[in-house]
């Protein structure tokens, strides 16, 4: 994921989402609009399969959108940072389990099984599940 930035303005801001396709574009973008809805309590009205306009039930307050694998936002508010701010906490959170589910969705297994063995447990600092072998366990045989 990369950051890309036009000029300094908000409206120009953007995240690299590195999505592979058109329907993963698509799938990402109702799963932040639903998320937008159920976990934020915003209104969010598609209006385009790449496209939402986000309201807080009085304003709209900017439009959300992908093009190009790009998730950027227009400002249709003086304050556009509340979004922006809520666009990252998406991302820090669910990135990953979005693009898992979406390849999950198309059987892209092998894809599927590669985002989920990049975060390993030693590398977030858990231990390993311990896996007992068919003599230790108490199998249904």
């Amino acid at each position: 994921m990369n950051l890309v930035d036009g000029g300094g303005s908000i409206d120009g801001f953007g995240i690299d989402l590195k999505l592979n396709s058109i329907e993963a574009e698509e799938f990402y973008c109702e799963t932040l609009r639903i998320w937008f809805e159920d976990d934020k309590g915003y209104h969010a009205l598609s209006t385009t399969g790449l496209e939402f306009i986000l309201n807080d039930g009085f304003n709209d307050l900017s439009i959300v959108y992908i093009e190009n694998s790009i998730l950027r936002m227009k400002a249709l508010s003086e304050d556009p940072y509340e979004t922006l701010i809520s666009l990252l906490e998406f991302i820090a959170n669910n990135h990953k389990k979005t693009i898992e589910v979406f390849n999950y969705l198309e059987g892209d297994e092998q894809e599927s099984l590669s985002w989920a063995t990049s975060n390993s447990p030693d590398e977030a600092g858990e231990e390993e599940p311990e896996i007992e072998s068919e003599e230790d366990s108490d199998g249904w045989v």
